[in-house]
Parts: C-alpha cells; structure tokens; sequence
C-alpha cells in the first residue's frame, strides 16, 4: 500500500490552443479537466499501475461536488477534510506552434490557524500501515512550512517517508530524514541557495545532505536532461528520451511513482525503479494529460530507458 498526502490540490484544466495571442480572442482546439495536485497525480500514477494506493487531502467546501465526481472519475481511494472556500483551479494554456506552456495557478482557500492541529490529527489518524508514503506539492495559505515534519513526527508506525515539495517545506524535513526527497534541481537550488551547474556538484550536493541529515535517497528531476538518483551505496543517472513535449503536468509526480512502483515490485531493486520512474516522467510530457498514460505503455518505456552507474 502507498499513501499519498496532498494537502494543496487543484482542479487542472488544460487548453490546447494552435497559437496563444495576447490580447486577443483565442480559439481553443480542445479541453479536458481533471483533478490533481501532486500526491493525486502519484496516486493516479500508481492506480495505473496496479498498485494499491489512498490519497488524503483537503477539499473546499464551495466547489466540494464537483471535485468528487473528479476524484471519483480518477478511480483512486480517497479520504478528505473539508474547508471553507473552493478547490483550485490551475491552468495550463498549450501554445502548439511555439511549443510554449503557460501556468496560471489559482490561490484557492486559506486555512484557519486555528483548525492547523486537527488538520495534522486528521491526516495521521488516517495513516494507515503503508509501505511508502508521499508528502508531496505547496501548501495552501496559512499552512505553517514545517506541517510535513509535524505528520513524520506524529506517525505511529514505521515506514518509509517520501517527499517532493519546494523551499521552506523542503528544509524543514530535512531533521526527519526521510527515505526519499525528489527535488527538481531548480527546487534543490533555491532550497540550498546554490547553483547546481554540473552532475558532479548535483552529486556532491546531494551526498553532503544524505550524509548531514540521513536522508537515504536524492531523487533529482532535471527536465530534458534525465535524472539522478543519489545514496551512500550507489549513484545512477537515468539517460532523458527524447518525445515531442506536449504537457509538462504531473511529470515530477510520474517519476516519484514509477519509482515507487519500481521499487516495490522488483526487490527494492534501484535500477529498475529509477528505469520506470523515468519512463513514466518521459510519458506524462508526452501526453496532453497523465490521465491519457497506460500500464502497457509505461512498460514499454521502462524497457528503452537507459540507466548509467556514476
């Protein structure tokens, strides 16, 4: 079982547009909505897959129907708290001609600080024994930076601790040392205040973390570059395929997933399971939407991904 928290999640609605122009009326060719924030995307990833998977996540009240027939539609167990105000929604405008993505990112609801304790109280009550769980995607406002740490901290069970989240959030869980962080590098560099301009300052980065903090696993996304998977045993660099870029939606979250999955279907085995994270991250930018991915595609992919020993 994989547990996947999102406490930001978001409608996401994608427009695919022949060209965006500025100020003027734009016709869009097509459309599609469906819900998401990281740790749902993972869980979507990992439903595909035929992984036994639950996600737990905050939804607001003022749109609360719709995003469940969503959920419901997305076919994942889920368990939610509800607050006042509406659910997100994000928007990616696809620009065909220019090979171009623009984000529009709604703010969505504020949390009380108030309610902060019985928020984290829900979410470990509802931690059931897992054999990963993921802390993934921003907070909504009014979140304190450290709330990842406080559900590590309260967990009653052992398990292994997965997060993919940016900045304040990132530091913060550092003292946890969870099993696996899987920043982007450009999320690495403004955690750390560094620039990461070569594989082996990535790698000596990484190191001094796993070593600093016990962190057991540095998963690093580098968009059409691949990625580097970083332990005290082992470096590995999973070589990038080259696919015409179509969305950049739950990329990162394919990637913690196949991981995940690789992991748990093949004896922790770390080749194979960067070999289908980084199919599954090559395949959702390939797609209008990670919805559109399937387990016999992924497994192809995996079979043509390229690992190297570093």
């Amino acid at each position: 079982m994989i547990t996947t928290v999102t406490l930001n999640p978001a409608i996401d609605k994608t427009l695919i547009l022949n060209e965006l122009n500025l100020g003027k009326v734009n016709r869009v060719l097509r459309s599609r909505e469906n819900i998401g924030g990281k740790g749902i995307n993972v869980s979507k990833i990992l439903s595909k897959l035929d992984d036994a998977t639950s996600a737990i996540t905050i939804l607001g009240r003022d749109n609360l129907g719709y995003v469940k027939k969503l959920l419901n539609k997305a076919n994942i167990d889920s368990i939610y708290y509800e607050v006042e105000g509406l659910t997100r929604t994000n928007t990616k405008v696809v620009d065909l001609k220019n090979n171009i993505t623009t984000d529009i990112n709604e703010i969505g609801f504020e949390i009380e600080q108030a309610i902060i304790p019985d928020i984290v109280e829900f979410i470990v009550s509802n931690l059931i024994k897992s054999d990963f769980i993921v802390l993934s995607g921003s907070l909504p406002k009014g979140v304190p930076s450290d709330i990842y740490s406080k559900i590590i901290e309260n967990t009653k069970f052992n398990t292994k601790f997965v997060v993919d989240t940016e900045e304040e959030q990132l530091i913060s869980v550092f003292k946890n040392s969870p099993y696996l962080i899987k920043p982007n590098i450009h999320e690495l560099e403004d955690a750390l205040n560094i620039e990461l301009n070569s594989i082996e300052k990535i790698v000596t980065t990484c190191l001094d973390l796993i070593y600093r903090y016990g962190i057991e696993n540095i998963l690093v996304s580098m968009g059409g570059d691949g990625s580097i998977l970083v332990s005290k045993e082992i470096v590995l660099k999973a070589e990038p395929v080259k696919v015409e870029l179509r969305s950049t939606v739950g990329a990162g979250d394919s990637l913690v997933a196949g991981f995940i999955h690789g992991m748990l279907n093949y004896n922790m085995d770390k080749h194979k399971a960067l070999k289908f994270g980084s199919a599954c991250g090559t395949l959702a930018v390939s797609k209008d939407s990670i919805d559109d991915l399937t387990k016999m595609d992924i497994q192809d992919m995996a079979e043509s991904i390229i690992i190297k020993q570093l």
